[in-house]
C-alpha cells in the first residue's frame, strides 16, 4: 500500500508541475519512469523502463478530437510493477499498454470533473476577481492530477492479477465499439483541425501531402521532411523578395531625389 501511495503521489506531483509550469514535458515516459524509480528505490530500472516506453509512446499525441492512450499512467504502473516484481522491462511492457488504454477510456470522466469548476470561474471573470482565478487554478490542476494518481495507485495496490483479470473480463463488443469510435475520432480530429486552418492558399499543400501519402506511398517521416524543406524554401524566397523590394524602393527614392536636384 505504501508503494501504491508513493506511485499515486508521484503522478499527482508531476501532473501539477506539468500544468502549473506551462507544460515543461515532465509527463514524458522517460521522466515518469525515472521519478517512479527514485521513489521506489530503483533508479536504474526506472530509467531503463522509462527510456523503453518513451519509444513506445513517442508518436502518441492528441490531435484534434482524438484521445490517445495515457502514457503517464501506463508508464507509472508498468515501471512500478517492473521494480516491485523484479521482472524487468518485459513486465513493464505487458502492463503499461493495457493500463494506458484503460486510462484512455476514463479520459472523459476526468475532463468532466475538471469542468465542474467552470461556473465558478465564469462568475469570477464577470466580477473581475482575477485573484480568485489565480487561487482556484492550483486546485483545478491538483484535481485533474489527483484522478490520474488515484488510478495509478489502485492499479499498483490491487495487483497485477486483478488488472489482467479486469482486462480479460471486458466484453469484446465494448472493445470493438471503442475501436470503431477511436477510428472515427481520428477523422473528426483532423476535420476539426482543417476547419480551423483551412485557407485557399493552403489547400494546395493539403492535396500535395495527400498525393504523396496515397499515391506515392511515402511514409509520414518522409512527408514531414519534405514539408520542412518546402517551408525553408518558401521562407528564404519570401525574405529575398522582401529585400529586393526594399532595395528597389531605396533605388527609386534616390533616383527621384537626384532628378529633383537636377531640376
Amino acid at each position: 500500500m505504501i508503494q501504491a501511495l508513493l506511485v499515486g503521489l508521484t503522478v499527482v506531483i508531476l501532473g501539477f508541475i506539468e500544468c502549473w509550469c506551462c507544460f515543461p514535458m515532465v509527463e514524458r515516459p522517460l521522466i515518469v519512469g525515472t521519478a517512479i524509480g527514485i521513489v521506489l528505490g530503483d533508479v536504474k530500472t526506472g530509467v531503463e523502463v522509462g527510456a523503453s516506453l518513451e519509444l513506445v509512446f513517442m508518436g502518441v499525441m492528441a490531435i484534434g478530437g482524438t484521445v490517445p492512450p495515457d502514457a503517464v499512467s501506463g508508464t507509472a504502473v508498468g515501471t512500478a510493477y517492473a521494480i516491485i516484481l523484479g521482472a524487468g522491462i518485459e513486465t513493464a511492457f505487458a502492463l503499461a499498454v493495457p493500463t494506458s488504454i484503460i486510462c484512455q477510456m476514463l479520459f472523459v470522466p476526468k475532463v468532466a470533473i475538471r469542468s465542474l469548476y467552470t461556473p465558478f470561474i465564469d462568475k469570477m471573470v464577470e466580477k473581475g476577481n482575477y485573484k480568485g482565478i489565480q487561487r482556484i487554478f492550483p486546485l483545478v490542476a491538483v484535481t485533474t492530477s489527483l484522478f490520474s494518481g488515484l488510478i495509478c495507485a489502485l492499479g499498483v495496490g490491487l495487483g497485477a492479477d486483478v488488472m489482467k483479470e479486469f482486462i480479460n473480463n471486458v466484453p469484446q463488443t465494448l472493445l470493438d465499439g471503442m475501436g470503431v469510435a477511436a477510428g472515427m475520432l481520428g477523422a473528426v480530429g483532423f476535420g476539426l483541425l482543417l476547419k480551423m486552418m483551412w485557407q485557399k492558399k493552403l489547400a494546395v499543400y493539403f492535396f500535395l501531402g495527400f498525393i504523396m501519402a496515397s499515391y506515392c506511398g511515402m511514409p509520414l517521416m518522409a512527408i514531414a521532411i519534405c514539408g520542412m524543406i518546402l517551408v525553408i524554401i518558401l521562407y528564404f524566397e519570401g525574405e529575398f523578395s522582401k529585400r529586393r523590394q526594399a532595395s528597389k524602393l531605396i533605388t527609386d527614392t534616390d533616383t527621384g531625389e537626384e532628378e529633383l536636384f537636377d531640376d
